[in-house]
């Protein structure tokens, strides 16, 4: 039976190697997907393409240079700033009621440019137009929508303080004569910067009631009409005053105040809040969608982990119980193991009988067990049914090479198995026996001896 064993043997270390070889190839997968765990983890929504503030620079964009063309071949010139809604064409500016007045007044053509050459103006109308006291506004509209300016984002004044650093973009001291060498176009624009000093003050020393702010931003006459606008690049007022006896006091009229006109004007516009609230709720639902494809993805990858892991600890343990089958197979393949009834000495053993029905018989004790009594289906030695003292299964012999003695025992006889010392076995309870020992059956009619040759 060595070769089998061997082969066996064989097969467990094949058995270990390819375990092996599969944890280590899952233990990559395991760890990688944990790697891959701690940076889904550490993932944070950043929603850094979302506009919340505009550069000067981004908010000329919005500004226009406009002007009413005199007979004289002069100009009257000005800034204007375009309204409408996000992402779509614009056809409305705004600008001071001033700068259009001899349109108004004189039916003169009014120009607004977005090229870089006062040639390069197009025609417009006035829908809406008002210089007195009261305000100093107009709203100009061009033949069709044009995407050549962007519309400003339109702040509440109320919310506006002193000490606000605010941005003034225009067109100043542009010369009076159409001059088409002259650049008007976004690269003569002048960005400055201020601050708010008051905050809903009326002009009333200069004949005005209506609401402004008081800033330093530099602007001069070309500036008129132009965009006053806050740290976020939200319009808070048109510049239109400025003091003659200082060069650092300058007023705008508030946004509010221009709201009010666009809307019975019934005209389109964006206000910073709801900006602002838009932005909110698309960082609100990006974030929500950037959440659930998160928890996708850690779901996905812990699934990953857990099925690595369990394929990890299959080959583990499988190579483990390989390995102690193999600890085993190799153990009693190296310790001179003998199992019940082999002969490691070269002698065989035998029972005798000495006296009795069988008397002068001899028999092999082979690797099984050996039993006496008259049971046909049972016993090896059978005695006859009638014999009396004699059960169905009366005992049991065997040689156990290991101890190099025979082993007798009572299998629950009525009459008892006797030792040659007289003593009675016990029911159940193994007795050794040394070579040349002998034992009898119930009246010792029947007498044994065992024995090795």
């Amino acid at each position: 039976m060595k070769w089998v064993r061997r082969i066996v043997m064989f097969l467990l270390i094949l058995a270990i190697a390819g375990s092996g070889v599969m944890a280590f190839l899952s233990y990559g997968p395991w760890k990688d997907a944990k790697a891959d765990l701690d940076e889904a983890q550490g993932k944070t929504f950043e929603p850094d393409d979302f506009k919340t503030s505009f550069t000067p620079q981004e908010n000329q964009d919005s500004v226009a240079f406009v002007y009413v063309l005199n007979p004289d071949g002069t100009a009257v010139c000005g800034t204007s700033y375009a309204v409408g809604e996000l992402d779509e064409k614009v056809q409305y500016f705004v600008t001071n009621g001033h700068v259009v007045q001899r349109h108004m007044e004189k039916g003169l053509p009014l120009y607004i440019v977005f090229g870089d050459s006062f040639i390069e103006g197009i025609e417009a109308e006035v829908i809406f137009y008002q210089f007195d006291a009261e305000l100093d506004m107009a709203i100009i509209k061009i033949p069709q929508p044009t995407n050549e300016r962007k519309p400003v984002i339109i702040r509440d004044t109320s919310e506006v303080e002193t000490g606000e650093k605010v941005t003034a973009i225009g067109y100043p001291d542009k010369a009076m004569e159409v001059d088409s060498t002259k650049s008007v176009g976004k690269s003569s624009q002048t960005v400055t910067s201020g601050v708010i000093s008051k905050v809903d003050f009326v002009p009333s020393a200069y004949g005005f009631s209506y609401k402004s702010l008081q800033h330093d931003a530099f602007i001069s006459h070309g500036n008129s009409g132009g965009p006053l606008l806050d740290q976020n690049g939200f319009l808070v007022g048109m510049n239109t005053l400025t003091n003659p006896d200082s060069e650092n006091v300058h007023f705008a009229i508030t946004a509010n105040e221009i709201k009010q006109r666009l809307d019975a004007n019934k005209i389109k516009y964006v206000k910073s809040e709801d900006y602002l609230d838009d932005i909110e709720d698309e960082i609100s639902s990006e974030k929500k969608k950037f959440e659930k494809k998160q928890k996708s993805e850690i779901s996905d990858i812990e699934d990953e982990i857990t099925e690595a892991r369990n394929k990890f600890f299959i080959f583990v343990i499988a190579g483990g119980v390989c390995a102690v089958v193999l600890l085993i197979l190799f153990i009693v393949g190296n310790k001179k193991v003998v199992m019940v009834g082999e002969q490691d000495d070269g002698k065989k053993s035998y029972l005798y009988c000495e006296k009795g029905l069988f008397a002068g018989q001899k028999y092999e004790i082979t690797g099984q067990t050996m039993t006496i009594g008259r049971d046909t289906h049972s016993c090896t030695i059978v005695f006859p049914e009638e014999t009396p003292g004699i059960s169905s299964n009366h005992c049991s012999i065997y040689f156990d090479a290991r101890t190099k003695a025979f082993v007798l025992t009572d299998n629950g006889s009525t009459y008892g198995t006797y030792l040659s010392d007289g003593r009675k076995l016990t029911k159940g309870v193994p007795e050794q026996l040394l070579p040349g020992s002998t034992f009898a059956l119930a009246d010792k009619a029947n007498e044994f001896k065992v024995d090795r040759e």
